[in-house]
């Protein structure tokens, strides 16, 4: 008969896996060690709902805002000296967006 050796690298993997995840695996080099991480992924199929519309038209609407604010050299020259003293966010264009996305 066939002489079975159970896979001693399988041990390492804890949890369950539905039939439905995406399974990600990769070994630690160190301590050879298998990590698993499953996704679960939404369907794409679906259509936005009313709250991931409203994020889109806020999105939508603060990028070209901020598009407007870099073309005006005024408006953009003040961005930049309130830019210039913060360290928060390292481009222009990420600090006046924050800035826009805030405001209600």
């Amino acid at each position: 008969m066939a002489k079975i050796e159970p896979m001693t690298h399988l041990d390492a993997i804890r949890g369950k896996y539905a039939r439905t995840d995406k399974v990600y695996t990769r070994v630690r080099t160190f301590d050879n060690q298998i990590i698993g991480v499953a996704l679960k992924h939404p369907a794409t199929n679906l259509p936005p709902t009313e709250g991931q519309q409203t994020a889109q038209q806020k999105m939508k609407a603060v990028q070209a805002k901020v598009s407007t604010i870099m073309a005006d050299a005024a408006q953009r020259a003040a961005y930049l000296l309130k830019w210039k003293s913060q360290t928060k966010c390292k481009t222009l264009r990420g600090y006046i967006f924050s800035q826009e996305y805030a405001k209600p």
